[in-house]
């Protein structure tokens, strides 16, 4: 961590400059020593880089390695006193309907035709040299960090008000992202109803990313361990790992707790049906029943706190975590909530399923994004929504039954996202269970093209998610 001393300083500068500069003096009277108080020199920074043909030139590059693609890009607002005035508390709803806030982001119809912001500033499809892991939107008044993952962006932080309080509290946000350019995409798929493929999804969703190149954990919090036995892993293999490694987080012992989670964790290698392609491989995390019933009804523990803690041990060594939970909103689901960056809600075509998947979508996620905010959590905020996705669906599910749907989706004023992408019900899905592989190893099902349609819509191409 960079001088404590340096950020109250800093803060402290910050405190004496008037609430009304123009988007120049905030680069030169506040960003410029925001650069230097974080240590990084001149070759670090770059200013004003186009990042090619479409997608603008954002006012800064920051650089942990120049010979490396950037870790931050930053988009700069002028300062007004109508922000700076705002209160604290009710900062953040404000700010987000402010055209300064909005035009920093890159939301459509908030500013010139060509305005461009942070989201496509992050935009996979631009040079891989220019493409950053972060993006940060900054006046002088408000301040958020923003994470992209592969060609998924999401919000890393709330909006935030700069006080000379959180100023220092901001800065070490700031150096937590520089010193870590890439962690996992933690990401739960899940559905209080129960038999609408929630574990498929998982195993061949984890697979299709594992097929890609990508390096994939799936962690199995289900007691009845379908996920596991899925790929052929064991569920007894190190049934209580979440036992020996509680203690060893509560207490901060770091290393033996990653010792006992490298431990526990099984490695299963799969062969494709397309000789041109190599194997895929998948990490997996599973403790039996007894293990993971203890471990959610300890009643000296926290289940919540001690498994965010257990994340954030593994979120280095991996690109994708994927978790598998119960369809009871019990404490192990709760704790999953709290420590998951994306929520992906599958649903059948069946209006149990569907009702439950538009609570969840517009109700508890978000309470869960505010219980995480209010317990000041101030980085890896979320849950987001990654949207609804069809599954176990008919190769052709008639005009009626879309009529009910589209009905009780407008009944209940639903309008967040659809997945594009609905998985169909295939014999050779069956199948793979039988042989305890993801279906994807048939590479020339279509189930499988359904599955890398889906991987492609949610994390490979451009998807920018904010609710």
């Amino acid at each position: 961590m960079k001088s404590l001393n340096a950020y109250k300083k800093l803060a402290q500068h910050w405190s004496d400059l008037p609430p009304d500069h123009d988007e120049p003096e905030v680069e030169a009277n506040l960003v410029q020593p925001l650069l230097q108080t974080l240590g990084l020199n001149f070759s670090q920074v770059k200013t004003g880089k186009s990042l090619g043909a479409g997608f603008g030139t954002p006012d800064r590059l920051i650089y942990q390695d120049i010979s490396r693609p950037p870790v931050l890009v930053m988009e700069n607002k002028k300062r007004t006193p109508d922000l700076a005035t705002i209160p604290e508390a009710n900062f953040a709803n404000t700010c987000q309907n402010h055209p300064l806030y909005r035009q920093a982001v890159g939301y459509d119809n908030c500013g010139p035709k060509n305005n461009r912001g942070i989201r496509h500033y992050l935009d996979n499809k631009m040079p891989t040299s220019l493409l950053a892991s972060y993006g940060l939107v900054f006046n002088g008044d408000f301040f958020q960090l923003w994470r992209r993952v592969d060609g998924l962006v999401l919000p890393l932080t709330p909006i935030q008000k700069v006080t000379k309080t959180s100023l220092p509290g901001l800065m070490q946000q700031l150096e937590y992202c520089l010193e870590h350019p890439h962690t996992a995409l933690v990401s739960a798929i899940w559905n209080q109803k129960g038999g609408v493929a929630k574990t498929t999804n998982i195993v061949n969703i984890g697979a299709t990313l594992a097929l890609e190149g990508k390096r994939v954990l799936l962690i199995d919090l289900d007691p009845q361990n379908d996920l596991t036995r899925g790929v052929g892993a064991d569920p007894n293999w190190f049934p209580n790992y979440l036992e020996q490694c509680a203690p060893k987080l509560q207490l901060e012992e770091w290393d033996e707790a990653k010792q006992i989670l490298n431990k526990a964790t099984q490695i299963r290698k799969f062969p494709t049906t397309d000789k041109s392609k190599k194997g895929f491989q998948l990490s997996v995390l599973s403790g039996d029943e007894r293990s993971l019933k203890a471990f959610r009804d300890d009643p000296n523990g926290e289940p919540a706190v001690i498994f965010k803690k257990l994340v954030r041990q593994l979120h280095l060594d991996y690109d994708y975590i994927f978790i598998d939970v119960s369809p009871t909103p019990d404490k192990l689901t709760q704790s999953v909530l709290l420590a998951c960056d994306t929520v992906l809600i599958p649903i059948d075509l069946g209006g149990k399923s569907l009702h439950h998947a538009v609570q969840l979508y517009s109700t508890t996620i978000p309470k869960f994004r505010e219980l995480r905010a209010a317990r000041k959590e101030r980085l890896h905020i979320g849950p987001w929504n990654l949207g609804v996705v069809f599954s176990n669906c008919p190769g052709d599910s008639g005009t009626v039954l879309e009529d009910c749907i589209k009905q009780e989706l407008s009944r209940s004023n639903f309008v967040g996202k659809q997945c594009g992408t609905r998985l169909k019900t295939y014999t050779q899905t069956k199948v793979a269970e039988f042989k305890h592989v993801p279906v994807i190893c048939w590479q020339s099902s279509p189930i499988t093209k359904l599955y890398a349609d889906l991987v492609k819509e949610l994390f490979l191409s451009p998807n920018f998610i904010d609710h």
